[in-house]
């Protein structure tokens, strides 16, 4: 999958070593830390420096320009790519008609329109960019991808935090019978996960919890998510006031998104540590565990995003069992923690 990877990252990037990474996660959502841990460790592979980076609120063209007179564009990659989280489809489309100067390239997306209308102002605003590439990572996206962006240029590429390295875990530390449960509970839940209480498997010891739950009770996270603020504030202001130092300005919102970035993560593997199995609807718990080496179940969202990429690739790890509902992933937990 790597190699798949660094093929298709290749094919686009061939020659690049200056790059701009826009819609940076920032915040609870560990799965988008994975992406970008992946990403960054790609970037490494590639020899790319980020030399502009802003999350979804703090995009500026003009710092971009002033930070990288010259190189791509990135847009970070994950599942968001249409009408079901708006914020980040306007900011892309944003990127579309501000940076036409650029390549811009849109890292691995699962692709969904639900509005055919919506679909139809994407084609045409993504298509008038004379140079703009979209990665997607799926085989349904793909289908999608045919016949709703039609004028948009697009191939294939695994989901990038594949690439990243989990730290070495001895699984002789799982605790017997211990089942960490990620449940998702926002608008692609579908798969009644969030539901399950300690009488739904007996005698196994279960965590039922999300990835923003996790990092509720997170008092490094909170510090770090502050002193973004200060720099969000920072860079409106110095969309008013232009003669405001850009880059050493960017490379400490750099550090912090990374630091924040390091703090999701480092909470989900310490929380897999005990974990002698997990089970999730959502695609980047599936994706810690398997790179963990923690056996898994995992059950679908509510457009098959986990799904089809789990028949695609990454249901080739041997500790991955794709359901298709919650008695199905009860039976095979029950049988691996008796």
């Amino acid at each position: 999958m790597r190699k798949t990877t660094m093929d298709a990252l290749s094919a686009q990037l061939g020659g690049v070593t200056d790059v701009a990474l826009i819609d940076a996660p920032n915040q609870r959502n560990i799965g988008d830390s994975l992406i970008w841990a992946g990403e960054v460790a790609y970037f490494e592979r590639l020899g790319l420096r980020i030399r502009y980076i802003c999350d979804l609120w703090s995009y500026d063209p003009d710092a971009l320009r002033r930070a990288m007179p010259e190189g791509v564009v990135l847009l970070h990659g994950g599942g968001n790519f249409g009408d079901l989280w708006p914020g980040h489809q306007i900011l892309r489309e944003k990127v579309a008609r501000d940076l036409v100067d650029y390549k811009v390239i849109q890292l691995p997306q699962s692709i969904l329109f639900g509005d055919e209308d919506r679909a139809a102002s994407a084609n045409e605003i993504i298509g008038a960019h004379p140079d703009f590439h979209v990665l997607i990572r799926d085989s349904l996206s793909m289908e999608r991808a045919a016949q709703q962006l039609p004028d948009v240029g697009v191939s294939f590429c695994p989901d990038m935090a594949l690439g990243w390295d989990a730290p070495a875990i001895e699984r002789s530390e799982a605790e017997p019978g211990r089942v960490i449960v990620i449940a998702r509970a926002d608008k692609e839940a579908s798969s009644g996960l969030a539901s399950v209480t300690d009488a739904w498997l007996p005698g196994a010891d279960i965590t039922v919890t999300d990835w923003v739950a996790l990092m509720d009770s997170s008092r490094s996270w909170r510090l770090y998510r502050s002193a973004s603020m200060v720099t969000r504030f920072y860079s409106k202001g110095r969309k008013r006031l232009r003669f405001m130092p850009v880059v050493i300005p960017n490379r400490i919102a750099h550090s912090i998104i990374s630091s924040i970035n390091s703090v999701n993560i480092a909470s989900a593997v310490d929380l897999y540590s005990s974990a002698s199995m997990v089970t999730t609807d959502r695609l980047h718990a599936h994706v810690l565990a398997a790179l963990m080496g923690i056996p898994h179940v995992v059950l679908d969202n509510n457009y098959q995003k986990v799904s089809q990429i789990m028949r695609d690739y990454s249901g080739a790890f041997s500790t991955a069992h794709l359901v298709s509902d919650l008695d199905e992933a009860r039976s095979l937990l029950a049988a691996a923690v008796s």
